[in-house]
């Protein structure tokens, strides 16, 4: 729980989080999303499943690894300008990743949505 709290408060170094759990969590999600639009799981339902609830779980994560590296560049040291444009960059590269992942994840939720709802009105 610690290092959760120390990520979220922005006390993690910002390569630390931006490298080693935004970009990781980044490519899972694209990897994830990208085999479910292209069909990689069709004819197996247990693949397809897998890939379904990891661009879930991934998408569920992301909006809180943006609010961290968001923190961690906020405190990031300025002393020269291109650490200035690394911090910028850290955070437009966060604001676009939540926005993508949410979207995402409204997707999915109004697939479910629609999913049941046919279930359901067939009875």
């Amino acid at each position: 729980m610690k290092v959760l709290a120390k990520l979220m408060a922005g006390q993690v170094a910002l390569w630390c989080v931006f490298w080693l759990i935004g970009t990781p969590l980044a490519l899972l999600w694209y990897a994830s999303g990208l085999c479910t639009v292209v069909g990689c799981g069709i004819g197996e339902p247990t693949v397809e499943a897998v890939l379904l609830a990891l661009f879930a779980l991934t998408s569920a994560i992301i909006p809180f690894i943006s609010v961290a590296t968001w923190r961690s560049a906020s405190k990031y040291p300025r002393q020269a300008r291109w650490q200035t444009a690394l911090a910028i960059g850290a955070k437009l590269c966060a604001v676009i990743s939540a926005l993508l992942a949410a979207i995402g994840l409204a997707v999915l939720l109004y697939m479910v949505f629609v999913f049941i709802y046919a279930d359901v009105d067939r009875f």
